[in-house]
């Protein structure tokens, strides 16, 4: 009986700290002419566990005559490099389907949709317990025409006000948001550069995630039934 008590009551302490743990998302975005990627990192107890993957170039090739988006990524296992024709293939069979098989293709539609939908929802609930740890974006941009360049400072400004009002909606922010938008008149340039780091419990990630699957189980169920 005692043995029973003591393994229960280590289990419960175990749970309780695992769903204390604090899991940190870093999530970078560099936009220059020389250095181009998207890098996120996740780590957890003090980056005893971490995994980190990078996409360092995002190019527009030449393949078979039509011009295609290509990248490389870097991971833990070794970089990879997008399949290009794998892809092409893919969207020739799904046009192929379209023209030949439409009730297939609009089943494969109805399915990717529902698809979406999960996920949308699944994100929905894991935002709740999602905090804002550090947002930080810096835009230099630039335009040879100096009215239009004025015009987009207007642009960029309330589009980034709507990205810190949705932020706001669907995060706890614990610092600050830092955003710096710089104009620069009478030469064309591009560079964005964003850091943001999210903290969520691994709680949350496990009570979102059975949440969705018997919310899924339940759904099957009403469609078998």
């Amino acid at each position: 009986m005692n043995n029973w008590l003591f393994v229960l009551t280590s289990t419960a302490i175990l749970l309780v700290l695992v769903f204390r743990v604090n899991v940190y998302i870093d999530l970078r975005f560099c936009r220059r002419n020389d250095d181009d990627y998207v890098a996120v990192t996740v780590y957890a107890l003090q980056k005893l566990f971490i995994y980190t993957i990078k996409i360092p170039t995002i190019k527009l090739v030449q393949y078979d005559d039509l011009p295609w988006i290509t990248s490389e990524i870097d991971a833990p296992r070794g970089a990879a490099t997008t399949k290009v024709n794998r892809e092409q293939r893919f969207i020739q069979k799904s046009i192929k389907l379209l023209f030949y098989n439409p009730e297939r293709f609009l089943r494969l539609l109805r399915t990717a949709n529902q698809l979406i939908r999960g996920y949308l929802r699944y994100v929905n609930s894991l935002s709740k317990g999602i905090h804002c740890k550090k947002f930080k974006l810096k835009i230099i941009y630039g335009f040879e025409d100096a009215a239009f360049t004025g015009i987009m400072m207007g642009i960029l400004g309330s589009l980034t006000e709507s990205m810190l009002r949705s932020i706001h909606n669907r995060l706890v922010l614990d610092a600050k948001p830092c955003i710096k938008i710089q104009p620069i008149y009478g030469h064309s340039q591009l560079e964005i550069e964003l850091k943001c780091i999210f903290r969520i419990r691994f709680g949350n990630v496990i009570t979102a995630t059975m949440a969705n699957l018997l919310n899924s189980m339940h759904r099957e169920a009403t469609r078998s039934g």
